[in-house]
C-alpha cells in the first residue's frame, strides 16, 4: 500500500498510551527572563563568580563581581545550544534562594527568609538588595516575596532524574540523570520507571518525531512561542513487541549520550569521528523506533545482528572521560557493517515506502 504523510500522522495519532501515562509529572521550567540568572563560572576557590549581569532581564543591575556562594547555584540549560541526549555544559548558573530537601522524588523546599539567607549565604543577599534597591523607588522592608518564584512547582523535582526537552530548530531530549539542571523554555519529565529514561530519550531524539507537531496542530494543542507541557503530555509512546529491541534502543541512547558528551568536550582538541559515528547510531536507533510505532516488520537478521554486537558495559559508562571507549564503539560499528547478516538484511517494500514519505517530507 502507499503509505501518504496524512495517513502516517492518523497512525501515529491513534496510539493510546501517551507519555503523560508513563510520567509522574510533564512540567515546564522557569521563566527565562527571571532576574537570578547570572552569568557565571566556578573560580579556583570553589565558589561562583557572578557578573551580575542578568541575562534577558529588564532591571540593570550593576554591581562589582564578587563570589556568589555555590550552594544556591544550579547549572542552567536553554534552548540556544543542542542538548541532544547530553546536556552541554553552559556558562550560565541559575540562583535558587531555597532549601531543597532530598526526601523523595517529589522534593521538599523552602525559601530562605531574609534573615537566614543574610547569615548563610551574605553574597546572595547583598546581590539581592542591590536589585531591590535598583528596581524600587521608594525604601521598603526586605522580604521573602521580594525574590520567591511565582511558578515553583519545577522545585519539587531539583535533584531528580528526568529528561528535559527543548526546542530549537527541532525538538531535542537530553538525559539529566543527577537532575540538578534547572531549564527554561522547555519541558521536565520525571518517568515512574526510571528504567525506561533512555528509552524514551531516544524516542524523544529519533526522526519520527518530527511527524509529531502535525498531530498536536491538529488537536489544538501547539503553541507557536514555545514548547509546553501540554504538547509533551499527548506525545504517543509505543514499546517494541520484542524485550529485547527495547534493550537495543536503550543501549544505542547510552552510546549517544556518552558520543555527545564527549563531542562537546572535545571540540578544542579536534578528534575527529564523533560525529560519524553519532550519526551511525542515531539511525539505526530510528529504524528500530520506526519499526515499532508503524511496522513491527523488520528483517529478523538485522535485529539478531544488533542485538549481538550492541551491548551495554557495566557502570555508567555514558558519563565516563575515557576516550578509549570511542574506540569500542568504533569497532562495534565496524563489527555490525561486516557482518554477512547485515549485508543480507532486506527492508519489505512496505518499510522502504514509509521511509521514502517520510524523508520527501522532511521528516526523515
Amino acid at each position: 500500500m502507499f503509505w501518504s504523510k496524512d495517513y502516517i500522522v492518523e497512525r501515529l495519532s491513534k496510539i493510546p498510551r501517551t507519555l503523560e501515562d508513563i510520567s509522574i509529572e510533564v512540567f515546564e521550567g522557569v521563566s527565562p527572563t527571571s532576574d537570578f540568572l547570572q552569568k557565571a563560572g566556578l573560580s579556583s576557590k570553589n565558589c561562583t563568580d557572578a557578573s551580575y549581569a542578568c541575562r534577558d532581564s529588564h532591571i540593570n543591575v550593576s554591581i562589582h563581581q564578587a563570589g556568589m556562594e555555590k550552594e544556591l547555584m544550579y547549572p542552567y540549560v536553554d534552548n540556544t545550544i543542542s542538548n541532544e541526549f547530553a546536556v552541554q555544559p553552559t556558562q550560565y548558573q541559575f540562583m535558587l534562594p531555597y532549601e531543597i530537601l532530598d526526601n523523595n522524588i517529589r522534593k521538599e523546599y523552602r525559601i530562605f527568609q531574609p534573615e537566614e539567607l543574610k547569615a548563610k549565604f551574605p553574597v546572595a543577599y547583598k546581590h539581592l538588595m542591590e536589585i531591590k534597591k535598583e528596581s524600587e523607588t521608594e525604601k521598603q522592608e526586605f522580604v521573602s516575596a521580594d525574590y520567591r518564584f511565582e511558578n515553583e512547582s519545577f522545585l519539587r523535582y531539583i535533584n531528580t532524574p528526568k529528561i528535559i526537552i527543548t526546542s530549537n530548530s527541532r525538538m531535542q531530549a537530553s538525559y539529566d540523570p543527577a537532575g540538578k539542571n534547572v531549564f527554561a523554555n522547555g519541558v521536565g519529565v520525571v518517568l515512574g520507571d526510571p528504567t525506561l529514561y533512555l528509552y524514551v530519550t531516544a524516542v524523544l531524539n529519533s526522526s519520527i518525531s518530527k511527524a509529531f507537531p502535525e498531530i498536536w496542530s491538529r488537536e489544538g494543542v501547539q503553541s507557536r512561542d514555545k514548547l509546553n507541557s501540554q504538547m509533551l503530555k499527548r506525545f504517543p509512546i509505543a514499546f517494541p513487541k520484542k524485550e529485547n529491541t527495547e534493550k537495543v534502543i536503550s543501549t544505542i541512547s547510552r552510546y549517544l549520550i556518552y558520543l555527545n558528551r564527549q563531542k562537546q568536550m572535545a571540540k578544542a582538541y579536534a578528534i575527529p569521528g564523533y560525529q560519524e559515528l553519532i550519526d551511525f547510531y542515531k539511525r539505526i536507533s530510528d529504524l528500530l523506533v520506526l519499526d515499532t510505532y508503524i511496522t513491527n516488520d523488520l528483517d529478523p537478521k538485522l535485529l539478531d545482528v544488533l542485538a549481538e554486537n550492541i551491548t551495554a558495559s557495566d557502570g555508567r559508562f555514558e558519563y565516563s572521560d575515557d576516550i578509549n571507549l570511542l574506540i569500542g564503539l568504533q569497532e562495534i560499528k565496524k563489527n555490525i557493517l561486516s557482518s554477512p547478516d547485515f549485508g543480507n538484511c532486506r527492508f519489505s517494500n512496505e518499510f522502504t515506502n514509509i521511509l521514502a514519505t517520510l524523508k520527501n517530507n522532511t521528516v526523515w
